[in-house]
Order: C-alpha cells, then structure tokens, then sequence
C-alpha cells in the first residue's frame, strides 16, 4: 500500500510539472510572436524590439509608432533575404562585425551600456552577433553592389539633430547626447537613407524578395 501511494505522488508530482512546462512554453509563444516569416525562417516580435534597440534606426519626424515598427520589420526582412541570397558566396570574418558592432556602441553611449541592455534581453555576446550577422553581410553586400560615395553635410546632419533627434528623445523623456556624440551615427543614417532612396537599389531589394515567400503579419494587420 504504502509502495503504491509513494508511485501515485511520484506520478502526480511529474504531471505537474508537466502542465508548469507545458503552461510555461505557451506563455512564452504568446509572448514572442512571430512578426514575419521568410520562407521558413521566422523573425519574431522580440527580434523587431531587438531591431529597434540596437541599431541606428531613427524614428522620423512625424512617423507614427507602428510605422516606424513596421519600418524596422521591413528592414529585418530585407537583411534576411540577402543573407539567405549571398551567404553561400563568403564567409563573414571578425572585421565585417567590426563596423555593426561600433554603430550599436556609439548608439547606446558605452560598451557598458550595450552589455546592460544584452543582459535584458538575456543575451550572451555570442547571441547578439548570432543576430547581427544579416545585417552584417547586408551592408557587406551592399557596399560591393553599391559601392558609391555619398557626402553628407554638416547642415544636414545639424537639421537632422535638431529638427528629428532631439524632439523625438524629448518626447520619449530621454536626455539627448550631443551632436558630437551624435555626429557620425546620424551621418552612417543619412548615408543609408540617401542610398535607399536610390531607384536602383530599390529595384536590386525587390527582385531578390520575389524569390522568397515573404509574410508580414504587421502589414496583414494595418
């Protein structure tokens, strides 16, 4: 009798911690949601928060908030498409990081600040250059397709500050860094906002993605 009630609480105990797995793993799929899907692989809601956080995307002036998600999920989509497209055509080495890696630093203020923020999405260094690596080999790409110099002026990059940087850290109740610390980050953004506008590389992006079955949950629910 006694073997049998200590089999029956074994048996109970391990129910339980099934349904505390099983309750678990759910609350984590509704939590992180997939945002899109490029053929069969996916980029989540977590990974546009990523996104967001750690690159040197700027919201523009008078971009609501889910365009400027939206904005960010078209960007991760389209670093996806042309890793999956050029991956097998090389090989990333420690140097290509080098740039990505800067940006995000001068973006948060401190490589402190960039380990506290790692911490918070739990991450490992290893983790996050798992998720820049598309980035990484997309401007890898892009500077071999579109190896163009592009100059930006100081007025323009001033205009930027005051007029987009500003206003929108003052919204969000963060005190801005100067435009010395500012400086080359809204340079690198004005640089690739002026590339984007390019025809020609809109055309490049455009025929790379019809290759791909590409599934924007965002722009479903717009």
């Amino acid at each position: 009798m006694y073997f049998k009630k200590v089999i029956f609480f074994i048996l109970f105990q391990a129910a339980l911690s099934l349904f505390a797995f099983m309750h678990l793993d759910a609350e984590m799929i509704l939590i992180d949601k997939i945002a899109a899907t490029v053929n069969e692989e996916i980029i989540t809601f977590t990974d546009v928060d990523k996104c967001i956080q750690f690159y040197p995307i700027l919201r523009k002036k008078e971009e609501s908030e889910q365009d400027f998600y939206i904005r960010a999920l078209q960007d991760l989509i389209n670093y996806k498409v042309v890793y999956l497209e050029y991956k097998d055509d090389f090989s990333l080495q420690e140097e290509d990081y080098e740039e990505v890696q800067t940006a995000v630093i001068e973006k948060l203020g401190s490589l402190d600040k960039l380990m506290t923020l790692l911490n918070k999405f739990d991450l490992e260094w290893q983790d996050f250059k798992d998720f820049i690596k598309e980035r990484v080999a997309y401007e890898k790409v892009l500077k071999k397709q579109f190896q163009v110099k592009i100059a930006i002026d100081f007025k323009d990059i001033a205009a930027f500050y005051n007029e987009e940087y500003v206003p929108l850290q003052e919204r969000l109740g963060l005190k801005p860094r100067t435009l010395i610390e500012m400086y080359s980050l809204i340079e690198q953004q004005l640089k690739k906002v002026r590339i984007q506008e390019q025809e020609k590389l809109s055309q490049w992006l455009t025929e790379i993605r019809s290759s791909y079955k590409i599934e924007n949950k965002l722009l479903k629910e717009k």
